[in-house]
């Protein structure tokens, strides 16, 4: 008998233990080490080994008016244009492939795009109606493939991301819940409710404030960088698990009796707060590949935003506000980075031959989108 009773204490022992080590004992988040004050100005051949340019070449009935969302493949380029609620597709020349515009209230129609994404495995784009609650499925053909119904709409959020099966949308707007996340399940062609995850505070409870990417895709997963968090989590169906932890000064942090404001209820009012409280704040962009891990952020001034690359090889990271170039003189940008396409980051950039005073304006009926395509060094 007390054999037995041993063997079974051994037993629960390591059972106790194996759940320790597998949910109790998680792994550290890796730092990524900032300070606000250590921006700069680079030069775009001084970091990156390899640059290249592709303008988006447009039609007057082609053209791209304002970039909401960004995606590349390694053969085309997907620009969601929420102004005109279509979604052009070019090749990686920058030549017009297809658009999708099937704004409408007929069946099969979107009466509304609130987000875009593109989903990499199965090559189809697609587009969230939160006034329909509904997501459009489109192969890169521009061909309908399937609509889903989101069953428990009220809080899907104004931005969403997925993978394989799992939906996430960001709660911004009058989120009563004080929830950040809610995640969702593909069922069929249904898209149900499944968990809500990462809580809210008081200062942007009432605030709408929202970026088109602050969810981002990297090997299967959904990473997500909060508003006003120093967190990278990695969301799961069931979790949002801390993987990086972004560390700066303690008087550029953001402070508990900030989040519990309460008196702020408009975007310019917010803005002022986070300058005068010299705070790192607005990080609205992450992007992660193979090598590097990059955000961007504001910080005093929203004039001169912040841009974050962290080597995951080295630890080492370059913080930059504005990029030039040796080869042009004219050549300068503060732009944010739109996309990823392999090892390389993408940004806006302008014209590399803007018209001189007096010049005729190009005969398209929108300037342009310029491109520049680039990778960066290891340092």
């Amino acid at each position: 008998m007390k054999q037995h009773l041993l063997i079974f204490l051994i037993l629960l022992l390591a059972s106790c233990a194996q759940k320790r080590g597998s949910a109790g004992f998680d792994a550290p988040a890796i730092k990524i080490s900032i300070n606000p004050l250590d921006s700069q100005t680079v030069f775009i051949e001084d970091i990156a080994d390899s640059v290249y340019a592709v303008s988006l070449k447009t039609t007057k009935d082609f053209f791209v008016t304002h970039v909401t969302n960004f995606f590349a493949t390694d053969s085309l380029i997907i620009i969601a244009d929420r102004s005109q609620s279509a979604v052009l597709i070019f090749d990686q020349q920058g030549i017009p492939k297809t658009s999708i515009h099937q704004q409408g209230n007929q069946p099969g129609q979107y009466a509304s795009m609130t987000d875009v994404i593109y989903d990499e495995q199965l090559h189809q784009v697609e587009i969230l109606d939160l006034s329909q609650n509904k997501i459009f499925r489109y192969d890169i053909s521009g061909k309908l493939i399937d609509v889903l119904e989101i069953i428990g709409s009220r809080y899907f959020g104004l931005t969403f991301a997925k993978s394989k099966g799992m939906y996430v949308s960001e709660i911004v707007n009058n989120n009563k819940e004080m929830t950040r996340l809610r995640v969702y399940k593909e069922k069929e062609t249904m898209v149900t409710y499944h968990s809500q995850q990462l809580s809210f505070f008081p200062l942007i409870r009432e605030l709408d404030v929202a970026y088109p990417h602050q969810f981002d895709n990297y090997r299967d997963s959904v990473f997500y960088f909060p508003l006003l968090d120093d967190k990278i989590y990695s969301i799961t169906l069931n979790a949002a698990v801390p993987v990086y932890q972004v560390e700066a000064p303690k008087e550029n942090l953001i402070t508990d009796d900030i989040k519990a404001i309460t008196t702020i209820r408009d975007h310019f009012a917010y803005w002022k707060k986070m300058e005068a409280a010299n705070i790192i704040y607005d990080n609205n962009s992450l992007f992660i590949t193979d090598r590097w891990v990059s955000f961007r952020y504001d910080f005093q001034s929203r004039i001169s935003p912040r841009n974050v690359f962290f080597s995951k090889k080295t630890g080492k990271v370059l913080q930059l506000t504005e990029y030039n170039s040796r080869k042009d003189t004219s050549f300068r940008s503060r732009n944010r980075i739109l996309g990823k396409a392999g090892d390389y980051f993408v940004m806006k950039v302008p014209s590399p031959a803007p018209p001189k005073p007096g010049q005729e304006k190009n005969s398209a009926p929108q300037e342009p989108i310029h491109l520049m395509f680039f990778r960066l060094k290891e340092f």
